[in-house]
């Protein structure tokens, strides 16, 4: 019988180590075709590097896993041999459950990174006196290791009262189980719950550091309970939990089993009273009567940190706000004026796509906003790249050849200067077509790598690829670069035919010995598969950088343990010091480190063949990095409030301010960070900043503008205050005057009237040597067309306002000897207008229907009726 049995147990784990077998050999094949992608491009030891790191702590894991489930098993046997009960919990079973934990908690390999490569901040916490790098660097793989022993524990103690439930079953009554129950498991269970005592004095201990960023206090942080009530009422319940550990194994060794739950119930006692209630008492009766005096020096504490922890070391200056902008204050800033966006990202992205994408399968994600030099003049320039989607392939074309070997990349850039108006509208493009021509060269337009690369290809087959359109026809091409994991054996299309469920890599006649694999081709999937302890900016930017193509992508570091500091919202700490380049034709990505802050020292000490040095970064390079917007709303959102630097005052929340909304469109929205190149007062050259200003709480006036400096000086901020008292309007105010412009509203009406959408860009809040100028774009779509045009530009100085087809007509109402509040005149304007419409109605038609002769004959037509409307406005 005995014999029969084990045969049934010897079938039933058969299954169990097929499966075993299954999942290793899958784990072996990820991990090797991932191996050969980071070997292709140069970047083997960083996956090596990432590998050991997660294999090490899997492995000790494992070992103290295996170990104690194993002592657990080893006691239950020792307690069965005395009771004359067959131990029937096989002991597959504990390598089975260590090997489970070991993979759940060996995802903290991040912490463990940090915890064994650590580094200084220099910076000491005020209460423990400790270096921050303990709080964000140790003390979270500390806890891990708590709570992955507290599974161990949990665990153990789970089969143990399962297994002795099971064995004594039988019993009628507890004193018969303890007459019954053997001095081993006494000793056993006294030990499980000394573990329990220990864990909670080992947890307790560790946890007072947290009360470093607690959220319970006037600030984020230890505020006055916590440093004077919670904190020493932990370390006494951490010393009484030891007492009780011990006090467990005396009772257990006496088998006084009755004794155990007293334990828990005194400290349960001790804890709700010294962490709840006497807390509790104290913040009522001694500290909120007296709040700012008694937390005064912890809201210090807090302001200083989150400052710190945030990057915000911000240059205050003062701005006067003069009224004395004037024909030669304009003229004398030219380098402002003539890169002032009158473009937004929103209409344009509509005209790119009308009139660039070319061909149905492809598409312009995005538009981003960079600076070039242009006919030797510094120009900021809105560019977006062309990408190829297969998605937009028509459903017949969606073969095997089509999505992998002939449809493989995208073709070029699109790009125009940020105020540069044709006479229908429309954007002035600088570069163009397909090839593209203009101004800036490029060598090698194709992208294979983007960001809608979703799909994998196989290049240099003997199949060639789509090239770019020409005429009627299309022009092919094979591939030349040093991109892909090469297909050079047998045995590679084998293991990537399984990776990627293809049975064509082995099928396929196209598939030689030269050609290369491509996957990872997404630039964020690309870039987060390298390095996965990075955090990715999501508005990847694409540039033209010695007549190559790259996307440039900024990468964070960001903790959440920063003694002190205010969490937004999940994090509480963040630098942006690595620019990612990824060359759009060969996939490969540098990781250049433009600040050696603490935790990007951290993770060069760990995979030191990744990072590269900012002093290696070519002057092109340099040129192209700006100020991420991503991390400068964070910045401007927390410096709203931390912006204060009396505690009263903070505590009070006397000066607290606001990011602006606006109207974009239709609706009310809260203004965007926005890129200008413009002169900063002291200086003597423009420069590319990114700058967004501020309004009181509740107030809609401007108080202060922050611009984050790109060029010389990267990285600096500046805050520029208005005098106090004095009245700079706030974009929602100027809003309100543009709605209350009778001129502009009828012909707002008039344009709506006619079956057009009246479009409003970004207000624009332009600082010229010390006084301050509002500009907002106008936009004109057709009902039935998709290409919005520019129609006026309003420019708002002091007490005037008008609106102009162009920002230079603009300047001029408003700084001539003439200017005048009042905008649109003239008896004949409304017909004009409809003129327009119907124009650009009927040359929209006959795009549609391909007629491009009378698209041309309407577009002359259409720049006849605007130059007479201008005359007629100009009246």
């Amino acid at each position: 019988m005995e014999k029969k049995f084990e045969i049934i147990y010897d079938m039933r784990i058969i299954p169990v180590l097929f499966i075993a077998l299954l999942i290793s050999l899958s784990i072996a094949l990820h991990l090797y075709t991932e191996f050969l992608w980071f070997e292709s491009l140069n970047l083997d030891s960083v996956f090596i590097a990432i590998l050991y790191y997660k294999v090490i702590l899997f492995v000790i894991f494992f070992a103290f896993g295996l170990v104690i489930f194993s002592l657990n098993h080893f006691v239950l046997q020792k307690v069965s041999n005395e009771l004359d009960e067959p131990l029937k919990l096989p002991f597959w079973m504990n390598p089975i459950l260590a090997l489970i934990v070991a993979l759940l908690f060996s995802r903290t390999w991040l912490q463990y990174v940090y915890f064994t490569n650590s580094v200084d901040f220099n910076l000491k916490d005020p209460i423990f006196g400790f270096d921050v790098s303990f709080f964000v660097f140790k003390l979270p793989f500390i806890q891990s290791i708590i709570f992955f022993f507290l599974a161990l524990l949990l665990l153990t103690i789970l089969i143990s009262a399962a297994y002795y439930g099971f064995v004594f079953r039988w019993v009628k009554s507890f004193d018969e189980f303890k007459e019954k129950f053997p001095p081993i498991g006494y000793i056993h269970i006294s030990l499980l719950l000394a573990g329990v005592f220990i864990f909670i004095a080992v947890y307790f201990y560790f946890a007072r550091f947290d009360l470093l960023t607690s959220p319970r206090g006037a600030v984020m942080g230890a505020g006055y309970t916590d440093v004077n009530v919670r904190l020493p009422a932990m370390g006494l319940v951490a010393i009484l939990s030891l007492l009780f550990a011990a006090g467990s194994i005396y009772f257990g060794y006496k088998r006084n089993i009755n004794a155990m739950p007293i334990l828990f119930t005194v400290l349960a006692l001790i804890t709700l009273l010294s962490l709840v209630l006497v807390p509790a008492v104290v913040q009522k009766l001694k500290v909120e009567p007296n709040e700012i005096v008694k937390e005064e020096e912890y809201i210090r504490y807090s302001i200083n940190f989150t400052r710190f922890a945030y990057g915000l070391d911000v240059k205050k200056m003062y701005y006067s706000a003069e009224d004395n902008l004037n024909v030669d204050t304009i003229e004398r800033n030219r380098g402002t004026i003539d890169n002032i966006r009158i473009w937004d990202h929103r209409p344009l992205l509509s005209v790119y796509r009308q009139m660039q994408q070319i061909r149905t399968y492809y598409f312009v994600n995005d538009v981003d906003v960079d600076r070039y030099y242009i006919d030797g003049r510094y120009t900021q320039i809105m560019i977006s790249a062309r990408e190829l989607s297969t998605d937009l392939l028509s459903p017949r074309a969606k073969t095997w050849l089509n999505e992998r070997l002939i449809f493989t990349h995208g073709y070029g850039v699109v790009a125009s200067p940020v105020n540069s108006v044709t006479k229908v509208g429309l954007p002035e493009l600088i570069i163009e077509d397909i090839p593209p021509k203009g101004k800036i060269a490029i060598k090698k337009p194709e992208i294979y790598y983007g960001e809608l690369t979703t799909n994998y290809v196989i290049v240099k087959t003997k199949q060639k690829e789509f090239d770019y359109p020409l005429g009627e026809g299309n022009v092919l091409t094979t591939y030349n670069g040093s991109g892909g994991v090469k297909l050079d054996s047998y045995f590679k299309k084998l293991i990537y035919s399984i990776k990627f469920a293809d049975v064509s890599f082995l099928l396929s006649n196209y598939i030689t010995a030269e050609s290369s694999l491509m996957f990872h081709r997404n630039i964020i999937d690309r870039i987060s598969t390298i390095a996965p302890f990075l955090v990715y900016d999501r508005d990847p930017y694409i540039t033209v950088i010695d007549e190559k193509q790259y996307w440039i992508v900024d990468s964070y570091t960001t903790l959440d343990k920063f003694p002190y500091s205010a969490k937004y919202p999940t994090f509480n700490y963040v630098r942006n010091p690595v620019k990612v380049f990824i060359d759009t034709y060969n996939g490969t990505a540098k990781f250049y480190v433009i600040q050696e802050e603490p935790v990007i020292r951290v993770l060069m000490k760990a995979f030191p063949d990744l990072f590269i040095s900012a002093d290696k970064m070519s002057k092109e390079e340099r040129a192209h990095i700006r100020y991420p917007v991503d991390l400068f709303e964070i910045q401007a959102n927390v410096y709203a409030t931390f912006h204060m630097d009396d505690a009263k005052t903070f505590y009070n929340r006397e000066d607290v301010w606001e990011i602006p909304q606006e109207v974009l469109e239709e609706n009310r929205t809260k203004m965007e960070p926005y890129y200008v190149i413009l002169t900063l007062p002291g200086n003597d050259k423009p420069e590319f900043l990114l700058m967004l200003p501020f309004t009181p709480k509740g107030r809609d006036n401007i108080i202060a503008w922050m611009a984050a400096r790109c060029d010389e000086e990267y990285g600096e901020i500046r805050l520029y205050e208005f005098p106090k008292g004095q009245l700079i309007y706030g974009p929602m105010q100027i809003e309100a005057r543009i709605d209350q412009n009778a001129d502009i509203s009828e012909l707002f009406t008039l344009w709506g009237q006619v079956g057009s959408k009246v479009i409003r860009g970004n207000l624009l809040v332009i600082p010229i040597e010390n006084s301050i100028l509002y500009i907002e774009p106008i936009y004109l779509r057709a009902e039935n067309a998709q290409i919005p045009e520019l129609r006026g530009v309003i420019v708002v100085y002091k007490d005037v306002l008008a609106m102009r087809p162009t920002l230079d007509e603009a300047l001029i109402a408003v700084f001539g000897e003439e200017a005048k509040p009042e905008v649109v005149e003239g008896e004949d304007v409304q017909d004009l207008v409809k003129q327009l419409v119907e124009l650009y109605n009927k040359a929209m038609k006959e795009a549609g229907a391909g007629n491009w002769i009378g698209f041309g004959e309407y577009l002359e037509k259409l720049g006849d009726t605007i130059s007479k409307l201008n005359q007629s406005v100009e009246k």
